[in-house]
């Protein structure tokens, strides 16, 4: 049991991070991102490169620079938000479902040139083995374990605290009326595409630090770990949780996790009926989406998505 609740509070901060960001993005910029798992990856990538040793033996990447850590988490910071950048440029001009299905484009790109490009990050076997930061120094004194949770969760209280701080401010009355009413903000002079490319942009830096923590925990960056499967559970966690709140939507991360490592421990037979269980996990979630929209239904997300779309 201690073991589960370590495990649900690292995710959680990690995955946290993620729903925060999306909901600054949708809950107060009106931006419907489908591709934030593409931040992440980038961020975790771009860690591993910068922080892992140099190829040897039979790995086919190419560069192994051995920086410090904390070099590595502000590189992957910095990473994600130039590839937001580049990304953003092309597609912040379009809106409603144009905008979230050009973001979710570019997220499968980068997966299929992640898997097929072997000089970056080893193809589809990903880069394994990667050591965690400061492990001989820790776990002289306290279960690393229990030092990631604690590093994850402060993290996350970071991007909370920062978050918060930015939508209470003119900043994010500003946002909201973009959010509310796009031409009545342009008509007032707001500088409307300026103010969405800085969330953009924020939030990726997040998403990118956090995919850099995340290596902490997983200690390998494979293509597996940066699926489409990301971006549904973070939008599953902010629609069970609520738009708008980035409170609301940590407790949709919450329920989400602890829904997901529940199913985990449900002890399997053969490796058959394992596979199959993995198969139906993301049913599950699913239905539990479903029970939350059929129990508690969650008006102002639907009013967001309507009127981005009515406007597209």
């Amino acid at each position: 049991m201690t073991q589960f609740i370590i495990t649900v509070v690292t995710l959680v901060g990690i995955f946290g991070v993620l729903a925060v960001a999306l909901n600054l993005e949708l809950g107060y910029a009106g931006m419907i991102d489908f591709g934030i798992v593409a931040y992440f990856a980038v961020g975790a990538y771009t860690y591993a490169i910068l922080t892992q040793d140099p190829p040897s033996g039979l790995d086919q990447y190419l560069w192994g620079f051995q920086l410090p850590p904390w070099i590595g988490v502000l590189g992957a910071g910095v990473a994600a938000a130039l590839f937001a950048l580049i990304t953003g440029r092309l597609t912040l001009r379009l809106r409603g479902e144009y905008f979230a299905l050009t973001t979710f484009a570019f997220a499968e790109v980068l997966g299929s040139f992640i898997v097929n490009e072997r000089r970056v990050g080893n193809g589809s076997t990903g880069l394994v083995g990667l050591e965690r930061p400061y492990r001989d120094v820790i776990s002289s004194f306290m279960d690393y374990d229990i030092f990631l949770a604690i590093v994850f969760i402060l993290l996350l209280a970071l991007m909370l605290l920062v978050t918060e701080r930015l939508v209470r401010s003119p900043y994010g009355r500003t946002l909201r009326s973009i959010r509310d009413d796009e031409l009545a903000a342009i008509t007032s002079g707001k500088p409307v595409e300026r103010y969405r490319l800085q969330v953009f942009l924020i939030a990726a830096f997040a998403i990118g630090v956090a995919g850099s923590f995340y290596l902490w925990f997983t200690t390998l960056a494979t293509p597996l770990l940066f699926t489409a499967e990301v971006t549904f559970i973070v939008w599953i966690a902010l629609v069970v949780g609520g738009v708008g709140s980035s409170w609301r939507a940590l407790f949709g991360v919450v329920v989400i996790l602890i829904f997901e490592e529940l199913l985990r421990l449900i002890p399997f037979s053969t490796v058959r009926s394992a596979q199959i269980a993995t198969s139906l996990r993301l049913s599950a979630l699913g239905l539990l989406l479903i029970v939350f929209l059929r129990w508690q239904p969650v008006e102002r997300i639907g009013r967001i998505l309507q009127r981005k779309l009515a406007r597209a």
